[in-house]
């Protein structure tokens, strides 16, 4: 757009030079597009825009209807009546803004305090202004007025309308301001939305909405690492999840942005049968325009013939592989939802390499591959696991084991080949290598090099091998150190307020000693006076009050020392059961010993290996340890 009415600013005389020599001198004139301008008197002075500033004067907002000869202005009190979502949302009035400026060469060390920075969403609906935490700001009367004036010449900047914000901004202003007059600095981030417009609403002819397909993208910094493995061919629902929706006919309307522009809606044609069918599994919500399916539990969602869909709590497939299905994330494990996995060709993996389950319980025929992880309370594995596999849950049954199980609390496998278990409780038919890490440990046979590790109870029925180490370690339960620090804290806690309330009990106990004599003057005063029916001055009651809840607190306190004494004994106690727990701990091998193999105890307290390496034919059933009579 053109200059309007450019002239020498009466009130300033600065004068500066531009870089081709020529004189620049403030000038004002009135804008209709800032940015704009700002580049012509930059050219003109041979400058870049960057190098250029200004100050708003005074601005004018204005509106008109399409195509009417000039514009009309609106007062402050007008501008509230006339911003509404209709005239915004009206395509036929246009709206404006001239602005006038005092533009001026920038001077860095006049530059505003406050760091700042200014953006908005692609189609300027929303414009932000972030204000970073900074130190070091001296607060002044000014500042609040000079920071609004400030985000208007931002503003006005990028183009946009200026003078308008919600009441919501106003208060985060103030709220910032004050921080700085309290504080001397920005103590935290601000995000302060500066404008606020209106999105066009597009019009359709009706739509089905499967919201159980969508997938939300958490991030957009995670796009270029999309984890494809997680496609989720299985769709599930939580119970009260919204599953479906069907919107029927919808008005498009226009939106405006933060500029005044009009965005003008697009029309959506979609076709397909909006006609939808639910089971008893859906709770259905209706209104004029939509239709809301509710999932009433959990489960997959089944679409069957016309549009038909209902809530499964099992599934049956033939794999669950990145090809077929990919991952299957039923959610928690609350949700009961089974998955049994039907292997039918016995070299494929019937759980695929790579992929992830997580459900309720998941049962196969079949094997699981490299890379897989299966997260539920239920897991049962007829074939075996890849070496990189994992298995996460309560309850594990696996035929061929090399893989990985944690978290579990009861275990069967048939065979433990090099694998790793980690468990409350572990059952294995036959062990070849491995490692398994338990509170007890049950085996039926037991070939060579693997390492059993147990907190209570190792039992063996043959031992066929040699190099296997058998601990006894009270470290392996799950909780052994939670519990540990968790009592060993409880006495330290009570072990304080003992000496707290024994220092309080001494301090009464001398306090009613001392008082005694005085006391007993008293009441023999106020007898007196009762014989003669004169008043008792309420400062002699009141000493009598005193020393009486005195005497009440002292026994109430005594006999919270003996309780707290009780309790202390019984956290000692124990403590002494949970670190000594080895010396009840013992390992069984029902066969003869063969020579090396191991049997090792780990005292905790003080912290003491003692171990044992078997000869050939060696005839020891039950190994425990004790401690001698000088406690060694």
């Amino acid at each position: 757009m053109a200059l309007l009415d450019i002239f020498k600013s009466s009130a300033s005389s600065h004068e500066d030079k531009s870089t081709d020599g020529a004189v620049f001198e403030n000038i004002t004139l009135y804008s209709d597009n800032v940015p704009g301008d700002l580049a012509k008197v930059a050219a003109r002075y041979g400058l870049s825009p960057k190098q250029l500033d200004f100050r708003i004067l005074a601005y004018k907002t204005l509106y008109r209807k399409k195509d009417a000869p000039k514009y009309n202005e609106l007062t402050l009190l007008e501008q509230e009546k006339f911003f509404t979502e209709e005239n915004l949302r009206n395509p036929s009035i246009d709206i404006a803004q001239k602005i006038k400026i005092e533009i001026f060469l920038r001077n860095k060390s006049e530059k505003f305090p406050i760091k700042m920075s200014m953006g908005g969403n692609k189609s300027l609906t929303k414009i932000m202004l972030k204000v970073p935490e900074q130190n070091n700001i001296r607060y002044h009367e000014e500042l609040h007025s000079q920071l609004v004036a400030q985000i208007d010449v931002r503003k006005a900047r990028l183009g946009l309308l200026i003078g308008f914000m919600s009441d919501r901004a106003k208060e985060q202003i103030k709220s910032l301001v004050s921080d700085i007059q309290v504080n001397g600095k920005i103590s935290r981030d601000y995000m302060v939305r500066v404008c606020d417009g209106l999105e066009p609403v597009s019009q359709n002819n009706g739509e089905l909405i499967l919201h159980y397909l969508e997938k939300e993208v958490k991030d957009s910094s995670d796009l270029d690492r999309v984890d494809h493995s997680k496609r989720d061919f299985m769709h599930t629902v939580s119970e009260g999840e919204l599953a479906i929706e069907v919107r029927r006919f919808r008005e498009g309307r226009h939106g405006r942005n933060c500029k005044g522009e009009v965005l003008k809606f697009t029309k959506v044609e979609l076709s397909g049968d909006l006609e939808v069918s639910v089971s008893e599994d859906f709770r259905v919500e209706e209104s004029d325009d939509v239709t809301c399916y509710y999932a009433l539990k959990s489960g997959f969602i089944y679409r069957g013939d016309n549009n038909r869909f209902e809530i499964r709590d099992e599934l049956c497939v033939e794999e669950v592989s990145f090809r077929s299905t990919g991952s299957i994330e039923a959610g928690d494990d609350e949700q009961d939802i089974k998955i049994n996995i039907e292997a039918r060709d016995v070299l494929r993996d019937a759980i695929g390499q790579g992929v992830k389950i997580e459900t309720s319980e998941v049962k196969t025929t079949g094997n699981m591959g490299s890379g897989a992880e299966v997260i539920a309370q239920k897991v049962e594995i007829g074939g075996q696991t890849h070496q990189s596999a994992k298995i996460i849950a309560d309850d594990v049954t696996v035929h061929l084991h090399k893989g990985i199980i944690e978290e579990a609390d009861i275990v069967h496998v048939n065979i433990l080949e090099n694998g790793k278990i980690e468990a409350n409780k572990v059952y294995v038919e036959k062990v070849s290598g491995g490692e398994i890490i338990a509170k007890e440990v049950y085996i039926k046979e037991v070939l060579s090099n693997a390492s059993v590790f147990a907190a209570e109870h190792i039992e063996i029925d043959i031992l066929n091998g040699n190099g296997n180490k058998f601990i006894i370690d009270p470290k392996c339960k799950k909780d052994f150190k939670e519990r540990v620090e968790r009592v060993e804290e409880e006495i330290e806690t009570l072990k304080e307020e003992i000496k707290q309330k024994t220092k309080k009990i001494k301090v009464l106990r001398r306090k009613i000693q001392n008082d005694q004599e005085n006391i007993r003057q008293i009441n023999e005063t106020v007898l007196s006076l009762k014989k003669r029916n004169a008043n008792v001055p309420v400062s002699l009651i009141n000493k009598l009050k005193s020393n009486q809840e005195n005497i009440k607190e002292h026994n109430l306190l005594l006999k919270e020392l003996k309780d707290d004494k009780i309790a202390l004994e019984k956290l000692d106690a124990d403590l002494k059961e949970l670190i000594n727990a080895v010396f009840k701990a013992e390992v069984i091998n029902h066969s003869v010993w063969k020579e090396f193999n191991e049997v090792k105890f780990k005292v905790v307290e003080p912290p003491v290996e003692v171990s044992h390496l078997f000869v050939d034919g060696e005839m020891s059933e039950r190994i425990t340890i004790k401690t001698t009579e000088d406690g060694t």
